[in-house]
């Protein structure tokens, strides 16, 4: 069967967030939390070639800027002096995987005026870090979320598969319940029990943890469905007829099974827990401003000058709206067979 157009650029575009996420730092000309206060709303940063006089160097380089008009961030170039950008260069110290430390960077200055790629928000911080290191915060947030909605979805669901009986009703109208509930309305019921300011792992264990809470039933009834059909196939009786224990029928002819349906539940579970995180982070009960996220420079957006004028703080929206449409398009491969359709109707 065909694959949907655009599965290796979606495979690529992912590809890149993975690597993204694990050397944000090292691609970062400046700290994300860094503020500056004289330069807000910094326009991106030209890197030039010519100099004034029209000399041709190898080496690029930026001009200083010089805040005209406060009230417009309004920029201005100061041409007498040009400043060289360096490869490679020592800035501020970071670890790589946790535990490789190291204060290398791509490109950029490590002293005045500062090298800003994509310009700066409204208290002088660079989009790019911010951005950059939002990424690695999104990838958090989509694989812890569909591990823990893995986990409760296959374990529910194979509970109630394999029990039947009394445990089965009660799992599958308690799933029933949960489908019923107003998600948003939940989660924000469930952060206001929590203090506004929360460390960055708490606040990433309880966005996914509620996001997980309320989203697990697709994935539960789904796999209690497949067990309830192969579970009664002729091939498994015919095991089980043989002295085959339900712990070896279950791991050697039901659980193979499972993993395309689960796999294909997970593919489309992801882009929830990313929008999720983002809407969450929007409405300020997510993320804060200091946790760089991209729902909370999303934040930002209720301005609606950053769209008409300061252009360059839309990239968080346009890296959440590509992420989306990357996972999208994987999640829309073509189905292993009648299997799965007949599932859905158990």
């Amino acid at each position: 069967m065909k694959r949907p157009r655009g599965v290796h650029l979606a495979w690529g575009f992912c590809g890149v967030l993975v690597f993204i996420s694990l050397f944000a730092d090292f691609l970062s000309s400046n700290p994300p939390s860094l503020q500056n206060l004289e330069q807000f709303y910094h326009p991106p940063n030209r890197v030039r070639f010519l100099d004034r006089e029209g000399n041709f160097g190898w080496r690029p380089f930026i001009y200083r800027t010089e805040l005209k008009e406060p009230l417009d961030a309004s920029y201005q170039e100061d041409t007498e002096k040009s400043y060289p950008l360096e490869f490679f260069y020592r800035g501020y110290p970071y670890t790589i995987f946790g535990f490789i430390s190291s204060d290398r960077h791509l490109i950029g200055r490590n002293e005045h005026p500062r090298y800003y790629p994509l310009g700066t928000d409204e208290l002088g911080r660079d989009v790019m870090a911010r951005v950059l290191a939002g990424t690695r915060t999104s990838l958090l947030v989509v694989v812890l979320g569909v591990l823990i909605y893995s986990a409760i979805g296959l374990s529910i669901g194979a509970l109630a598969g394999l029990s039947g009986g009394w445990a089965d009703n009660v799992l599958m109208r308690f799933s029933e319940f949960v489908l019923a509930l107003p998600a948003l309305y939940l989660v924000l019921a469930m952060r206001a029990m929590l203090p506004m300011r929360t460390p960055f792992l708490q606040t990433l264990f309880w966005i996914v943890g509620t996001i997980a809470a309320v989203t697990w039933p697709p994935m539960a009834r789904g796999v209690r469905g497949l067990i309830l059909q192969v579970k009664n196939s002729v091939y498994v009786e015919a095991a089980r007829s043989l002295g085959g224990t339900p712990s070896h029928i279950f791991l050697r002819h039901i659980l193979p099974s499972l993993i395309p349906f689960a796999l294909a539940q997970l593919a489309v579970a992801a882009p929830i827990f990313l929008l999720g995180e983002v809407v969450l982070s929007f409405l300020n009960v997510g993320f804060q401003d200091s946790g760089e996220s991209w729902g909370s420079m999303l934040r930002s957006l209720k301005d609606t000058r950053i769209v008409t004028d300061f252009w360059w703080n839309l990239l968080p929206l346009c890296m959440v709206f590509l992420t989306l449409l990357s996972l999208n398009i994987l999640s829309n491969r073509p189905r292993g067979g009648e299997a799965e359709n007949r599932v859905m109707r158990i």
